[in-house]
């Protein structure tokens, strides 16, 4: 079976297509992953095809931009990067296709995948990586900008989850998308985020029951797996790193993100933080301009390091809530502070503070505020009680890529 993946994101959203392509290659199937240049290095690593979407110029803009990670402005950026792709996108989708023999995977915003599957009639599964798509009035997740609604009447919640898809997504998207589908002979459709998203062959919710139950207000082809999670197979800590690993206590992480490139505030908290605490500081990102120079003794940065052999060495985790760090963090059984921006990151801090396996973080708080905060994520028997819990449940699920691998079988055969 050829199978091509298509991903939109950063490293969290596309580390988890890596391990699903990686399940399906090692069944011998011929596997290609389409998004952007700037992952391109790790994916033919792991053995994949790869097909660029954009430049990596068009990645660094995008990341670039600060209203990316405003509650309400991110959105409206990520769709004016979308609209002017996605006729191209489905054309480049398109040639790739091995008629009778291509299967579509896609993520949430992966729309040529839909398209190609409208538009060709070809087998297409969609992977949501976090909760916050699927819209839930019974178990509803955090909106940005709108709130927690969790115990409110159901019929209330769809009302608000049906204005705000209404008063904002579709009003956001409908103008540019329409015509687009006009030039692809398709009718208009509404309710974009909340349906057209979702194959009607098979949605994976790539997350645990436990972390996020099925609902039944669901699609009824929705099913749970665990969260898909990839190890590179060469991976290891740089010299450098592990010197400064094994020179003291375990430090305290700090990420806003790996497409995060206004995080100035965010480090500087941090290191005030870990000052006030005298505790070390591991501080992570690729885009180093937004640290402090010279750092202070007890602080070192790096760009990346793989979070599998990373996370069971701190004491700590302090970051912005996106999905695969959550994921990556749950499994090693690390506390995690939160501090999100926007996306899904508020949906899943909220998840993870509820499962006791850490705290908010204020995104303008004091460094006070801060220092308590770690303080008690470090030291509170309780959070250190449930990330073993939490640890242990991701371990017993055991490979959640290879069931994932499973589903998209199957529906190549349908």
């Amino acid at each position: 079976m050829h199978i091509l993946i298509s991903c939109v994101g950063s490293a969290g959203d596309v580390h988890p297509f890596i391990a699903i392509g990686t399940a399906l290659a090692q069944r011998g199937h011929d596997v290609e992953l389409l998004t952007s240049p700037h992952f391109r290095t790790r994916i033919e690593a792991a053995g994949l095809g790869f097909t660029p979407v954009g430049t990596e110029a068009d990645y660094q803009r995008v990341v670039q931009q600060a209203a990316l990670w405003h509650p309400r402005r991110s959105f409206p950026v990520l769709w004016q990067e979308m609209q002017p792709r996605l006729l191209e996108a489905h054309r480049s989708l398109l040639s790739r296709v091995q008629p009778g023999r291509t299967m579509l995977v896609g993520s949430t915003l992966a729309w040529p995948v839909r398209l190609a599957q409208e538009t060709h009639g070809l087998p297409a599964v969609t992977v949501h990586l976090s909760p916050i798509c699927m819209f839930s009035a019974q178990a509803p997740a955090v909106l940005p900008g709108v709130g927690d609604l969790s115990g409110w009447p159901a019929p209330l919640v769809r009302l608000i989850h049906s204005s705000v898809e209404r008063g904002f997504i579709d009003r956001v998207i409908v103008p540019g998308f329409d015509p687009i589908r006009r030039a692809l002979g398709l009718p208009p459709v509404r309710r974009v985020m909340s349906h057209w998203v979702n194959s009607p062959q098979q949605v994976v919710c790539a997350w645990p029951e436990w972390f996020a139950p099925h609902q039944a207000d669901w699609p009824t082809q929705a099913v749970t797996t665990g969260f898909p999670r990839w190890s590179a197979a060469d991976a290891s800590l740089e010299p450098t790193l592990v010197e400064f690993l094994e020179g003291g206590t375990a430090p305290i992480g700090f990420t806003p993100g790996s497409a995060m490139a206004h995080g100035r505030d965010f480090f500087a908290r941090a290191l005030a933080a870990c000052a006030a605490l005298n505790r070390r500081a591991l501080l992570i990102t690729p885009y180093a301009d937004q640290l402090p120079q010279p750092l202070p003794p007890f602080a070192q940065a790096v760009g990346y390091a793989p979070f599998d052999l990373l996370l069971p060495r701190l004491a700590a985790l302090v970051h912005h809530g996106g999905i695969g760090t959550t994921a990556q963090a749950l499994a090693a059984g690390v506390p995690q502070g939160l501090v999100p921006h926007a996306h899904d990151q508020f949906d899943n801090a909220t998840r993870l503070v509820k499962r006791g396996v850490g705290v908010r973080l204020p995104a303008r708080g004091s460094a006070r505020r801060w220092s308590q905060a770690i303080d008690r994520l470090i030291n509170d028997p309780a959070i250190a009680a449930a990330c073993r819990r939490d640890s242990a449940l991701m371990a017993q699920e055991g490979d959640a890529a290879q069931r994932i691998a499973d589903l998209i079988e199957r529906h190549s055969r349908d």
